[in-house]
């Protein structure tokens, strides 16, 4: 504290200490008696007090106010950078002649996994924070989507969205480490994300999310892409200490086109396997936006891994490929539209495991139709009502307690994402 503000708190002072002994004398030099007089007297005297008490600030002290509100301009513009949110998800699903089914679980199921019950899918809350040279993303779940995909020796992932931070290296380059998404495939167990709330069949065995690092950068406007290197956790895939890398590339050629590519690679035995299966998944996501109010999605998936045949060639190269064909229409800002056909081929069952009929084994083959109507009465909200039949080839019934190769469901959905 400097000399001007020692002088200026001791004058204060005084002023206080003058102004009490003048406020007793006035009241009994004036023999004021009645409230009214007394509430008006120290009223006009704390006024003409509160004036003489204005601090007197020298040029030091306004530079010391100025240190002060840059350092809380300072603290309060990284909390600026910090957004969070909430999101969650209800659904019912209602297995159409599910009378011979002993279990209440539906298969290929990447959501709304539980039949006629009122369940939840997500309840979730968001952490971001996103600055000029570092970045954070923190998302924790709980509900019936989360325990799908996580095998029984890594269910603390379950939990756990994504959980990453990066660091800007230099402009548009960017170097990210943790928890994150896998950029294979563009549905997602959140429903709110999807155009369709329920994942179809090839979702559901597409590669998870990746424990590790990630390199992106922005090459221009219209071409992005990156890689990432790290440890898979996902239901086709069990944890090991084998390495997997992913490349990802998307491509804008303009506003109404979108082209991506996804590769994702690598070693997928156990570690006590004797064998290794090398793997390399492929992922091509195709939009197009021909008006403001229809759009068009198409993903193929295409892989093949090493030592993964049926019997009698174990060592042969297995094949699998999926894919999707979806439109939407944009009916107005309320009401939407949405159909998709799917498919799935494994006939090795390197992905989706070996199906026994008719005396002979075989992977998965399926194919499905969905129809999809949404009803959003706010921005942040949807409710959507879907119709979806399912079909497994090659006679393998693998719906309704395997009693059956075909599925017919209604689902809703209902959720809301600040």
């Amino acid at each position: 504290m400097n000399e001007v503000s020692i002088f200026s708190l001791f004058l204060n002072l005084t002023l206080i200490r003058l102004y009490s002994q003048y406020l007793i004398v006035s009241i009994n030099r004036y023999k004021i008696k009645h409230m009214r007089g007394k509430i008006c007297l120290l009223t006009f005297n704390f006024l003409v007090l509160a004036m003489c008490s204005v601090p007197m600030r020298s040029p030091a002290q306004q530079g010391t106010d100025s240190l002060a509100n840059a350092l809380k301009s300072k603290i309060l513009g990284k909390l600026n950078n910090f957004t969070f949110g909430l999101y969650i998800d209800a659904y019912y699903n209602w297995t159409i002649m599910s009378q011979k089914d002993t279990s209440n679980l539906i298969p290929f199921s990447g959501n709304c996994p539980i039949q006629d019950q009122i369940r939840m899918n997500v309840a979730a809350l968001e952490f971001y924070y996103n600055a000029e040279k570092v970045r954070g993303k923190l998302a924790i779940q709980y509900g019936d989507a989360p325990n799908l995909l996580a095998a029984p020796e890594m269910q603390f992932i379950k939990t756990l969205r994504q959980a990453n931070f990066g660091f800007r290296i230099v402009k548009d380059l960017w170097l990210d480490f943790g928890y994150m998404l896998n950029p294979i495939g563009i549905e997602s167990s959140w429903p709110v994300i999807n155009q369709i709330s329920v994942v179809t069949v090839g979702g559901y065995y597409e590669p998870g999310s990746v424990l590790g690092a990630k390199l992106s950068y922005r090459f221009s406007p219209k071409f992005s892409g990156g890689l990432m290197i790290g440890n898979p956790f996902s239901l086709a895939y069990s944890q090991n200490t084998h390495m997997a890398g992913i490349v990802f590339l998307t491509y804008e050629p303009w506003k109404k086109l979108s082209l991506t590519y996804n590769n994702f690679f690598g070693n997928q035995a156990l570690v006590d396997a004797e064998v290794n299966n090398d793997i390399v998944y492929n992922n091509i996501i195709i939009r197009y936006f021909p008006t403001k109010s229809f759009d068009l999605t198409g993903q193929f998936d295409f892989a093949v891994q090493t030592n993964s045949q049926l019997p009698p060639d174990t060592n042969k190269t297995a094949l699998m490929c999926s894919g999707f064909v979806q439109a939407n229409y944009q009916i107005n800002k309320l009401f939407a539209l949405t159909a998709r056909f799917e498919y799935l081929d494994d006939p090795h069952g390197f992905l989706t495991g070996f199906y026994t009929y008719d005396n002979k084994v075989t992977g998965l083959s399926t194919r499905g139709f969905t129809l999809s109507f949404e009803y959003k009465p706010v921005s942040f909200g949807y409710i959507r009502a879907a119709y979806r039949y399912l079909h497994a080839n090659n006679g393998n019934k693998v719906f309704y307690s395997n009693t059956s190769d075909f599925m017919q469901s209604i689902i809703f959905t209902t959720g809301v994402r600040f």
